[in-house]
């Protein structure tokens, strides 16, 4: 239909600057009524990312082309150019990579990627991810929809690939979605117990700040010391938000009966997934096994047969053990610039690392405390936030409980009973 990917582009530009909606053709997801009460956890991002894609896709019924072919460098003869550009306001800038052939797509990929960083650094707060970056190519080459389904999927960008059909004579963009495969890799395993590591920072009591029950007169924990702990394990939250880390943080005080029996009644716990878990993946006589699946087993036994052979034997397990102990550097220091004595000298606190399971099951720390909010981060957070939509979407019509659903989102006892029961096995 086109001889050539500008004659092409230069269509698009000519023909559907305010009409380029019509040519998208979209999938339709269904809403299913409940037919579990914790569906897999692979079905919820599934869910969410289909439905993310849909609703940039709306979005596009308000878009308009606004440039061809801009060209990113001021001086030079430079080549870096962008094939279309344009505007909506639900989705803001979009940049569009146009390729007929399959033969360049990985470059065209990777300079979509590129174009959107470039941007980011001519407005200076702009993310990636409120850019929408559009692939309009064959999407036939392996490593483009693996490149693709990692953007979308695990990096949460607003990245949208569409096929081009033209075999009714008129122009087709089929939006390609990430193949079911892509959504194995997320087992239930991946919230189980044995997953997670625990980092308990403790600390003692600051006077007027952060007290207990003992030094008030009905023996309550005082709210200005919940407001306190949770402002702290916010900001600590935060944090492992932005260096990508997958968990969740509470604070917790001792129960009053308890307040004089231990040196540090106060505590913020950061929980978070090891992505090196022992439990999923581990090594012996030199075969990977672990209780996962058999092609993600598979795939980390080719690389460990590439290691030189004297790194092999504690490859795994020095991935796991660097991983928790370079968080605790991290979650310590960013304890100690949130939170100092009145003298501006370090508060007196201890960390530990710990077990996930072994915590849980413990009376003392599990169960005797006053547990405050709890702030998800990362897959963790979008895994529940997933669930907690699909729980009132599936409810009759007549239910009104769905005005609640705040509730869970920080509850401790909701969240913690959900992800457990989100970790089981299928």
């Amino acid at each position: 239909m086109f001889k050539t990917e500008n004659d092409f582009r230069d269509h698009l530009f000519e023909n559907h600057k305010d009409t380029f909606s019509n040519l998208i053709v979209k999938k339709k997801i269904s809403h299913a009524k409940k037919k579990r009460d914790f569906p897999p956890i692979s079905f919820l991002l599934r869910t969410k990312v289909e439905r993310k894609i849909n609703e940039i896709i709306d979005a596009f019924e308000y878009f308009l082309l606004t440039a061809k072919e801009v060209r990113l460098e001021k001086e030079g003869d430079s080549t870096t150019r962008v094939d279309l550009i344009g505007y909506a306001e639900n989705i803001g800038l979009t940049i569009i990579e146009l390729k007929k052939s399959s033969k360049t797509e990985r470059e065209s990929f990777t300079q979509l990627l590129a174009y959107a960083n470039h941007f980011c650094s001519l407005f200076p707060g702009l993310k990636e991810n409120s850019i929408t970056s559009v692939l309009i190519a064959p999407m036939e080459t392996r490593i483009v929809r693996d490149a693709y389904a990692q953007e979308i999927i695990f990096n949460n960008k607003n990245v949208i690939a569409m096929t081009p059909d033209f075999s009714s004579g008129k122009i087709k963009l089929k939006v390609h979605y990430p193949d079911l495969s892509y959504y194995q890799w997320f087992e239930n395993n991946l919230l189980d117990d044995r997953s997670f590591f625990t980092i308990v920072i403790s600390f003692s009591v600051l006077e007027g700040w952060i007290d207990t029950a003992l030094d008030t007169e009905n023996k309550e924990m005082p709210q200005y010391s919940k407001d306190a702990l949770n402002t702290i394990a916010n900001l600590i939250s935060q944090k492992l938000q932005l260096i990508g880390v997958d968990g969740f943080v509470y604070a917790r005080q001792k129960w009053s009966e308890l307040v004089n029996t231990v040196p540090y009644p106060n505590s913020i716990v950061i929980v978070a997934i090891n992505p090196f878990s022992s439990f999923r993946a581990s090594f012996d006589d030199g075969q990977i096994y672990g209780e996962s699946l058999p092609n993600r087993l598979q795939g980390i036994q080719v690389i460990y047969e590439q290691l030189d052979e004297t790194e092999r034997k504690f490859w795994l397990e020095n991935m796991e053990s660097d991983f928790y102990h370079n968080l605790r550097k991290i979650v310590r220091s960013e304890f100690e610039i949130i939170l100092k004595n009145k003298n501006n000298i370090l508060v007196e606190k201890e960390v530990d690392i710990l077990s996930w399971l072994a915590f849980k099951l413990s009376v003392m720390e599990a169960v005797c405390n006053h547990n405050l909010d709890i702030f998800l981060t990362g897959m963790v957070k979008e895994i529940y936030l997933e669930y907690v939509k699909y729980i009132f979407d599936s409810k009759d019509e007549e239910d009104n409980s769905a005005q609640f659903a705040y509730e869970m989102l920080r509850n401790f006892l909701s969240v913690w009973c959900g992800l457990e029961a989100l970790g089981l096995a299928e």
